[in-house]
């Protein structure tokens, strides 16, 4: 990480500083640039430098711009040439081989920049969270699981033989032996094959804990024929799955309400997720990189939604 520093260093002395520009009136603005505007304020008050370095919170900024538009580096990099708001939401230039590099030291702190963001559930009012957080009264993680597909490129040897693999397993043995003669060429992405509900499925799965008030604890990220049942959740405590899951003293599988009430409260992320998912990346870690600045995103978009439903004189930020 040493010469990714020095790279850094020498791209923030070569590039000049902004120019700014007069926002738009609020009104005016998409609802991109308006979410930029919303998150600003508190993604400086969180204490992400400790864990990145001085100076990096630009690069992070620049990565949530990457996943709130579904752009690349080279995009993102350019949009704050060309738009005010992101300019001002940044706050510098930086280079676009700067910003890839950057990517690995979010990967290495994905957990701490997780868990910082996380803290913002202790700051809201208790009376103000989602009604999901008030169902229990002991404290309790939801798990879920979903699919993230990713292009599975060129035909290739290994493509089809886990594809045959998966017929077997359904007594196709004809159309497996027929998929075991086709490819030739290797693949570009790393993921792994998986059938869910008749429907095939290439690229990798996200296993997310969240707490009863929706936000975002831990992300991990597997190969997609990874099996639920084999998951083994980072947080002590109680945690309520679906019947995919495995049941275990710690592990409730829910069947009955209120549980089965709680476990519907995960799709709201799972929603959030397949809206700005995208590959990002050829590798397994530098996508769950990407997911966790998401998981970061979200978090941040959820305290703003409690502070909305708090009175104006009891928010931790005015809106």
């Amino acid at each position: 990480m040493g010469g990714e520093s020095s790279t850094m260093a020498r791209t923030l002395r070569r590039i000049p500083n902004l120019v700014y520009y007069s926002l738009p009136p609020r009104e005016d603005m998409p609802w991109r640039e308006k979410w930029l505007t919303d998150i600003k304020p508190v993604l400086d008050t969180l204490d992400l430098e400790r864990v990145l370095g001085e100076g990096t919170l630009i690069y992070l900024k620049l990565l949530i711009v990457m996943v709130l538009y579904s752009c690349s580096y080279r995009d993102a990099v350019k949009m704050v040439n060309v738009n005010v708001v992101v300019a001002w939401f940044v706050g510098r230039k930086v280079g676009k081989s700067t910003l890839h590099d950057f990517v690995g030291r979010v990967y290495e702190v994905r957990k701490k920049l997780l868990e910082i963001s996380f803290k913002l559930e202790e700051k809201c009012l208790p009376s103000y969270l989602p009604a999901s957080a008030h169902f229990l009264d002991f404290i309790a993680w939801l798990v879920d699981s979903f699919l993230l597909d990713l292009p599975f490129g060129k035909r290739s040897v290994e493509t089809f033989r886990e594809k045959a693999e998966l017929e077997k397993k359904e007594g196709n043995l004809k159309k497996a032996k027929k998929l075991l003669s086709l490819g030739r060429t290797k693949r570009r992405f790393k993921g792994k094959w998986t059938k869910k509900r008749g429907v095939s499925h290439f690229g990798l799965k996200a296993l997310i804990v969240i707490s009863t008030s929706l936000f975002v604890r831990s992300i991990t990220v597997k190969p997609a024929n990874f099996s639920d049942k084999r998951f083994k959740s980072p947080l002590k405590g109680i945690k309520i799955a679906d019947r995919g899951f495995s049941p275990s003293p710690t592990q409730l599988i829910a069947m009955e309400k209120p549980f089965t009430t709680l476990r519907a409260h995960v799709e709201f992320f799972g929603t959030f997720l397949y809206k700005f998912w995208r590959p990002y990346g050829t590798t397994v870690w530098r996508n769950e990189a990407f997911l966790h600045v998401l998981g970061v995103f979200y978090n941040i978009r959820m305290f703003l939604a409690v502070q909305r439903r708090t009175p104006p004189g009891r928010r931790i930020v005015q809106l």
